[in-house]
């Protein structure tokens, strides 16, 4: 057990009623998402149900065993949104952010800043997969070095890559459109917009969805769909050959 981590998420702290509302978070979420979610969401969900189920919140250092057991990925734990170099500096080290702190019983349907359920249910367990994982550590990489030579407007088409395929992205297996993004994952309302949205998605281009501006304060008017996340991974590794 990491005792940093378990002094950073003091775990004993949370109420009985922090507990019920991720209870009723991850128990409807779950249930929402069965027939819509990707095998690859739903895969690595269960596959993480040793440390992170409707039971209780969960312990942040139980996940971080199970992440470097599979995929050498580890949780850093923050106060809530940090700069982009830093968060690509935590990426290219394998370290994906984590908040501790869980939203009201009243914000269960909506909440503007990223909480502990958006965080884990939604990021987490995807990196258990090792083609997403492996994507994930590139990018950051690509991030940390842009960043570092000051490269703002690269940076900025980094995170239009983020927004449109790790925060709401789809993914297509054996023909079929799947919702796959963090921000579709752990929203109600979005998964149920999204999905309904499923037949009219934009064709997954590196140039065009880098190009594309995005809001944060609105749900999603429009969604792309990939096919295939290592070709992203080499895509995205030619984007910084041809920049960099």
């Amino acid at each position: 057990m990491d005792n940093d981590l378990e002094k950073a998420q003091d775990f004993n702290s949370y109420t009985s009623a922090q507990h019920s509302t991720w209870n009723f978070l991850y128990e409807r979420q779950k249930a929402n998402l069965q027939g819509k979610a990707s095998r690859l969401n739903l895969r690595t969900l269960d596959e993480m149900s040793s440390s992170l189920t409707s039971k209780t919140i969960p312990n942040v250092a139980d996940m971080v065993n199970q992440l470097s057991d599979k995929t050498g990925w580890s949780l850093e734990i923050v106060p809530g949104l940090i700069p982009p170099s830093d968060f690509f500096r935590l990426l290219s080290q394998k370290k994906f952010c984590t908040s501790t702190w869980v939203r009201r019983q009243d914000q269960v349907d909506y909440i503007e800043e990223p909480d502990m359920f958006h965080d884990t249910f939604g990021h987490v367990p995807p990196l258990m997969d090792c083609d997403f994982a492996s994507f994930m550590h590139r990018f950051g990489e690509v991030g940390a070095a842009l960043s570092a030579d000051g490269r703002d407007h690269q940076v900025t088409m980094l995170q239009r890559l983020y927004w449109f395929f790790v925060e709401f992205g789809f993914i297509r297996e054996e023909g079929e459109a799947k919702l796959f993004g963090a921000g579709i994952m752990s929203s109600f309302g979005e998964t149920k917009h999204a999905w309904d949205l499923r037949d009219n998605l934009k064709v997954f281009d590196l140039e065009e969805v880098m190009a594309t501006p995005f809001r944060t304060d609105v749900i999603q008017d429009f969604y792309f769909i990939l096919n295939d996340i290592p070709q992203l991974e080499q895509d995205l590794n030619s984007w910084f050959e041809k920049t960099y």
